[in-house]
């Protein structure tokens, strides 16, 4: 099993795939698996590092505070442990506030940006409605078994029409989310390092090339957070997906990783190993 050490814990990662290295950072109590539906059309294309943030998967689950910067650093550490000097980079949601403080503290080591639903945080963000936020606290603080945590979250995860539609999608994702579960305290201290993270006022430093993706229907992370990152980072490039949820990796799957594919195939690395 595939394990680094980073921070005094060990982070589990794979690779899969041939090509210029990307990076692929996953969400608030996800981890690598939630990939797993993206990574055959991916892998035709790059080099894709998959791992599973603290407190998640088969990585360390620590319960002490967590922050976006440290497991920034980590993701750099996974880029260290599989000798890559510079890659894309692609987060969603708290994934994205890890790829934008990776960005931010280590330009040099990425080639191309992707954020997907997430947000630049802080007082500037704009926040999701009451629900929302009541599901999120009694996600972290009510205990449940991991199956009815999962399905409570659905509701803020998929639009309506993707839940009225496509249930069979959506429990292939509660599955892969039940695999390996996360830990009632990794979800709090994940939650609480999103909560404590602000990038508004850095963003307009980040000049390496970023694709901005957001689902328009998306009640988690409310789309007009995704148009203010793409109006604070220099020449980034927004595609707002209609009609999709939060979880637009599931809703929108195949358009999705085209754009992607397709995006990052613009930015070509120059060097990729380190020597």
């Amino acid at each position: 099993m595939p394990l680094t050490n980073a921070n005094g814990i060990e982070l589990y990662y794979e690779v899969h795939g041939e090509g210029e290295p990307l990076l692929m950072i996953m969400g608030l109590a996800h981890n690598s698996l939630s990939w797993k539906n993206s990574l055959p059309a991916l892998t035709k294309h790059f080099k894709v590092i998959i791992f599973d943030n603290r407190g998640t998967g088969r990585s360390s689950k620590p319960d002490t505070p967590y922050s976006i910067d440290v497991m920034a650093e980590e993701a750099k550490d996974v880029l260290d442990a599989v000798h890559v000097d510079k890659a894309h980079v692609y987060g969603i949601s708290m994934g994205g506030m890890i790829a934008q403080r990776l960005a931010l503290k280590y330009p040099n080591r990425i080639k191309s940006l992707v954020l997907g639903c997430t947000s630049p945080g802080g007082i500037n963000q704009v926040q999701p409605d009451t629900e929302v936020i009541m599901t999120l606290l009694s996600g972290a603080s009510i205990p449940t078994t991991p199956l009815e945590t999962a399905w409570g979250f659905v509701p803020i995860l998929f639009s309506n029409y993707f839940i009225e539609n496509h249930r069979d999608s959506i429990v292939e994702h509660i599955e892969t989310m039940i695999e390996i579960p996360t830990p009632a305290h990794g979800f709090m201290q994940q939650f609480q390092a999103c909560l404590a993270h602000d990038t508004y006022e850095e963003l307009d430093k980040i000049t390496i090339p970023a694709l901005v993706i957001h689902g328009d229907a998306d009640r988690l992370i409310p789309v007009e957070n995704g148009r203010i990152l793409a109006e604070k980072i220099k020449d980034s490039e927004l595609f707002i997906v209609p009609g999709v949820g939060h979880l637009y990796v599931t809703e929108a799957q195949k358009a999705v990783d085209d754009k992607v594919i397709d995006y990052i195939k613009k930015h070509p690395i120059e060097q990729q190993i380190l020597s």
